[in-house]
């Protein structure tokens, strides 16, 4: 699979755990980034398929990010994925534009699944 995917997680643990998951589904084209400044010049310059996206990071901590994702690309695919599941963030999130939205820690199986239907659904 030639999908190319964006991890933004300033959390080494999380980015493998997320790779891993991928990895074992054979989507293996993936860049990494740890902040919203190096997601933005990432997702500017490679374009990616999809944008697995945490809330938290150490320079943004809301979802601006994924504002301004989207204001560069509004048919961006972007996932969030963060462990602050609560229901008025993941409705603000999904309103915005975010395709969905995993909670931490997420199942394997429900990753995968999200992935497959928004890469399969171009």
């Amino acid at each position: 699979m030639d999908n190319l995917i964006l991890i933004v997680d300033d959390a080494v643990f999380a980015r493998n755990l997320i790779k891993k998951c991928l990895n074992s589904a054979n989507y293996t084209h993936i860049l990494e980034a740890t902040t919203a400044k190096d997601a933005i010049s990432k997702f500017t310059a490679f374009n990616p398929e999809l944008v697995l996206l945490d809330i938290t990071l150490p320079d943004r901590k809301d979802l601006s990010l994924l504002e301004d994702l989207l204001k560069i690309n509004p048919d961006a695919k972007i996932v969030m994925n963060s462990a602050i599941g609560q229901d008025l963030i993941i409705a603000d999130a999904l309103k915005m534009g975010a395709k969905d939205f995993i909670v931490k820690p997420f199942e394997e199986k429900q990753l995968l699944n999200i992935v497959k239907n928004l890469l399969q659904n171009n």
